[in-house]
Parts: C-alpha cells; sequence; structure tokens
C-alpha cells in the first residue's frame, strides 16, 4: 500500500480540485470578457450584433449560436481585428463548443475548469522533477485549494491555459539547469519540448512573453554566475559527468531559447497593433495622481494575499468586511512567518539549491518586467488581481516545496534551558499544524469563491440587471452607448442577465446599441427615430459609458414619447445608468 500512496494521494488532490472548479459553475453571471470569449469562439464577430436600433431583447440571447463552419484562420481574424489578444484560446474552446451540447456558458468555463484541473497534475510534475515526490504532492495540494486558482478556473478566459503551459515550461526550464549543470548538455527531447510549451503559450496570451523573456534571464544569469563565482553560487556538478563541448552546448540552448519567438513571428505585427490599441488605455488611471504611484504595490499585496487565503469583502456589511480582513491578514502573517525560514531551508539545501534559486529568479525578473511595465509604460497591469496569473505557477511550486521543508534553525543566545524548551514545544506545534491550517483556510476560501462571496464579476451584471427590471410589469427599453466592442461586451452582459428575468411572461423589453461617436448627442438624436413601442408607458433606461451624472438630459424623446429623468434612479458601477419615465401615448 505505501508503494502507491503518492499515487492515491495525487489522485484525491486532483479529484478535489475538480471538485471545486466545477461546483455551481454556471451559477455565476457572465461578464464582459466571458462575452468576447463566447463571441470570438462561436465565431462570430461585430457585424453579427444588431446596432444602432432597438431590437427584441430575446435577438441578442440568440447571437450566441455557434458557427460550426467557422475555422481557426477565421477566428484569429477575428481577434487581430476586434480584440487585443492571441487566439489560440478561442480556436480551442471553439473546438471544445463544437464537441459539446449544452448552456453555452457552462461549455466555455468547462474548459477552463479543465486545464485548470490540468495545472493541478503539472504542478506535481513540475515540484516532483525541481525537488521531490513530497514536495509535489503539496504544490498539488497548494494549487487544488487556492482561491485565486480556483477563481481563474471558473472563468470562460485564457488564463488556466497560459498557467498551464507556464507549468510545463517551467518544468523543462528546471530540467535544462540539471541537464546543464549535471550532464554538460540538453537533451534533445528536453529542448523541444520546452520550445513546444513556449511557443504555445506565447499564442495564448500575451503575458507568456514576460515568463519566456524571465526564463531566457533566469538560465543566462544562474549560468553566468556559475562559471563566474562557482564557490559562491554553490552547485556542485557531478564528477561523473562528461566534460562539456560549450560551443555545441550553447548554440543548441540559444536555438531552443529563441524558436518559440521564431515561430511566434508571423504574430508580431498584430502583437505591436494590439500594443496601441485604445482598448488597453484601462490600465492607465482615470484621473493620475501622487497615489498612482504606490497603488501598484498595494494591489501586488493584495495579488499576494488572496493567492492563499480569501474571505467576503465584496458588497458586504461593514463589521463583515473588518472581520475578513483582519482574519486575511492574521492568516497570511502566519503562513508568510512559517513559510519564510522553510523557503530559506530550499534555498540552501545541497538537494533543493538549484531548483529553488531558478524558480526565485524567475519570480524575481517577472517582479520587475511588472515595474516595468507600470512605471515605465504607464500600464497598471496590478490593477487588476487576475493578472498576477503569469508567474503564480511558481509562487505554488515554493509553496509547496517549503511546506515539506524544516525550517532553517537561528540559534537562540543567552536563553535559559526553560526558554530554549519552549521554544521547540512552539516550533514543533507550529510544523504540526502548518500544513492543516495552510490546506483548510484555501478550502475555505475556495468554497467562498465557488459562492460568489469573494471575486465578484466586474461591473455586476447581475445586480444591474435587477435594477433595470425596477418595475417588471411595465415595458422596458434599454439603450446602451457604445464606442467600442469592449462597451458592445459589457451591455451585453447586462442583456443576457435581464433575459433570465425578463425572458419569460413579462411586458416586451428592447435593447438597443447606439454608436456615441463623436458625442452622445447622435444618441439623443437616434431615440427620436424609434418606433413600435406599446401603448402603455415605458422605462427608459440609459447606460452611457464616460458620461457624467449632469451631462444626462433632463428629458428625451423616444420615438413621439416624452421622457423625464428620474433623479432617485441614477447609478454607476464603473459606468453610470440612468433612467427616464416615458408617458403613455
Amino acid at each position: 500500500m505505501h508503494r502507491y500512496q503518492p499515487y492515491l494521494s495525487l489522485a484525491g488532490i486532483l479529484i478535489l480540485g475538480t471538485v471545486l472548479r466545477f461546483a455551481q459553475l454556471e451559477a455565476k453571471p457572465i461578464w464582459l470578457d466571458e462575452i468576447l470569449t463566447g463571441l470570438f469562439s462561436f465565431g462570430r464577430n461585430h457585424d453579427n450584433i444588431p446596432l444602432d436600433a432597438v431590437f427584441p431583447l430575446a435577438q441578442f440571447v440568440d447571437i450566441f449560436q455557434l458557427n460550426s463552419s467557422a475555422s481557426c484562420g477565421q477566428i484569429a481574424e477575428t481577434v487581430a481585428r476586434e480584440s487585443t489578444h492571441p487566439p489560440l484560446f478561442f480556436c480551442l474552446t471553439h473546438e471544445w463548443l463544437k464537441g459539446n451540447e449544452g448552456a453555452w456558458i457552462w461549455q466555455a468555463r468547462s474548459l477552463s475548469a479543465l486545464f485548470g484541473v490540468g495545472a493541478i497534475a503539472a504542478m506535481y510534475g513540475l515540484n516532483r522533477i525541481a525537488f521531490s515526490r513530497q514536495a509535489g504532492l503539496m504544490g498539488a495540494a497548494a494549487i487544488a485549494v487556492s482561491p485565486f486558482a480556483v477563481y481563474l478556473s471558473q472563468e470562460a478566459r485564457h488564463y488556466t491555459l497560459p498557467m498551464l503551459l507556464v507549468i510545463l515550461s517551467l518544468s523543462g526550464l528546471i530540467q535544462i539547469q540539471k541537464d546543464l549543470l549535471h550532464r554538460g548538455k540538453v537533451r534533445p527531447w528536453v529542448g523541444i519540448t520546452w520550445v513546444i510549451f513556449n511557443t504555445l503559450g506565447l499564442y495564448s496570451h500575451y503575458f507568456f512573453l514576460l515568463a519566456w523573456v524571465a526564463e531566457l534571464f533566469t538560465i543566462f544569469a544562474l549560468s553566468l554566475g556559475q562559471y563566474l563565482h562557482p564557490e559562491r553560487l554553490g552547485l556542485q556538478q557531478e564528477s561523473s559527468s562528461a566534460p562539456p563541448k560549450r560551443m555545441v552546448t550553447w548554440l543548441s540552448l540559444g536555438g531552443y531559447s529563441w524558436l518559440p519567438l521564431l515561430l511566434y513571428f508571423p504574430w508580431l505585427p498584430t502583437l505591436h497593433n494590439h500594443f496601441s490599441r485604445p482598448e488597453t488605455d484601462w490600465f492607465k488611471p482615470f484621473e493620475p495622481s501622487w497615489v498612482d504611484s504606490v497603488t501598484p504595490i498595494f494591489q501586488t499585496l493584495a495579488g499576494w494575499l488572496v493567492m492563499i487565503v480569501a474571505f467576503p469583502v465584496e458588497n458586504q456589511p461593514l463589521w463583515i468586511v473588518i472581520l475578513s480582513v483582519i482574519l486575511m491578514l492574521l492568516c497570511w502573517g502566519y503562513f508568510l512567518l512559517s513559510i519564510v525560514p522553510r523557503l530559506k531551508a530550499v534555498l540552501t539545501s545541497q538537494s533543493t539549491r538549484l531548483s529553488g534559486l531558478t524558480l526565485l529568479v524567475f519570480t524575481v525578473v517577472i517582479l520587475l518586467e511588472y515595474l516595468i511595465l507600470v512605471y515605465g509604460l504607464g500600464k497598471d497591469i496590478t490593477s487588476a488581481v487576475r493578472y498576477h496569473f503569469i508567474y503564480y505557477p511558481v509562487i505554488c511550486a515554493l509553496l509547496g516545496a517549503s511546506l515539506t521543508m524544516n525550517p532553517v534553525v537561528i540559534k537562540e543566545k543567552n536563553n535559559s534551558a526553560p526558554v530554549k524548551g519552549l521554544i521547540g514545544k512552539l516550533r514543533e506545534k507550529g510544523k504540526l499544524y502548518l500544513i492543516p491550517s495552510f490546506l483548510i483556510v484555501g478550502l475555505i476560501s475556495s468554497v467562498f469563491v465557488v459562492s460568489n462571496w469573494v471575486f465578484q464579476k466586474s461591473y455586476d451584471p447581475a445586480g444591474v440587471a435587477q435594477q433595470l427590471n425596477l418595475e417588471p410589469t411595465v415595458p422596458l427599453v434599454v439603450v446602451v452607448g457604445y464606442e467600442n466592442m469592449q462597451e458592445v461586451a459589457l451591455g451585453l452582459s447586462f442583456a443576457l442577465e435581464l433575459d433570465k428575468i425578463r425572458g419569460g411572461n413579462l411586458p416586451e423589453t428592447g435593447w438597443a446599441f447606439m454608436t456615441r461617436s463623436p458625442s452622445y448627442q447622435s444618441v439623443w438624436e437616434n431615440l427620436n427615430s424609434v418606433s413600435g413601442l406599446p401603448p402603455s408607458a415605458v422605462n427608459l433606461w440609459i447606460v452611457a459609458p464616460g458620461l457624467r451624472q449632469r451631462e444626462y438630459p433632463p428629458q428625451l424623446m423616444l420615438g413621439d414619447r416624452l421622457c423625464n429623468l428620474d433623479p432617485s434612479q441614477y447609478y454607476r458601477l464603473g459606468i453610470p445608468y440612468q433612467l427616464y419615465r416615458c408617458g403613455e401615448e
């Protein structure tokens, strides 16, 4: 039984991770980014969305029908033109949707959840190669119950795919480092698989470029350190290894390192175009101030916090928010103080030093790249916690390795025997409770994620839909001003949630996307031409991205109806929306 225990443990971890990732997968509301995933993956584009006129709400729901004749090439063209992402995830999701039936949001999210489960197995493999079988199991358990990983796995977005590929690529990086140290050369199969994972990663998410560059720098930095100061680096080369043919080794390693970029070359012009697109302007502060210079630091710390523990703080009573924050900080502080000495053991132990240094240097380089993007290019990618996904696997790997190590003990000076005995007992108890408490806190946090108490959807589509349905028995028209595809997708997320409420026998509901270019005056003018309204009173909601409250006109004409602004029904959740009441004919 002992022989198969690690595999049984891994199977249990995978089952737990699968349950957490698939639980209530369809229950959460659909938000802006998932709408874009659905459109592109169904083989649809901007032209399939009826614009600049009022249509029945159901007509927008029908957009999300699979275009099975769409090819990956066509999807890539649409993504290049209407999005700011590489195409691999959308092509894979299209094929997945073709082979599965049922509600589309469950299908799309289930693929991300599967990639999330794959990341658990891959994490076991990474730590098994880098450290030990026990570290592999601990790393797999850490990512299985991580609230951050569960959150990403339940998004119909391209986060778990590149995360999986980062783990696989890091496994190759560790094996390359071991080959260089112990063999003096990189085995071809190791180099080729590393190229494949890196190439797929580059086509899955632009942030994978950061990981690829960090891996190259890590190889260079550790190789240079080993060459210049081998005694300081403390990495011993096996005496039985063959003398390295340096020129051949470095030429082959250079080929493996740069081949992914060569294979990525056809997409580079699109990457350059996407980087300067206005859709990425949300990374910049709306009203810049001195606070923006320190905010990214706290946002990064918050990102590290929720990788381990996440309790409800969104849309909760103040006392729950305060209690949750205190408990989260206490848990994080306890884990941090307990893990740092163990991480030091990982970095000092001869058997784990190479892998520990490799992962640590990789992480430091990634964080430096984030600083360059934030402070050098003015792109605050820390503003969305999900964008820490690219180096999150390394955090899990180091956590898993650290939790299996005995901490480096600092000798206490001038302590009496009773004091030393008390300290020893506290350490033993800490060692006994650390891993169970770490996993229990992660599991509780993941349940909060599954229950939609933490990591709630941006712009709160379900809450907005409830407010739009303020008076269920009154006919309703919703007009969304748009300037780009993102604003249309935001409106569609509200429309799909509203359809869940008003899709039955409630009075008719009209929906319209009207261009706000060059100004909202064009929207007000288009409203004059609306026809086919019911004879009874109508509620008109104006969803107006970029419009201030004082800029809403006090009256509007909806066809031949005069509509008066209701000052008590103004809301703003990232974007404003205002109710107008239109009289009978």
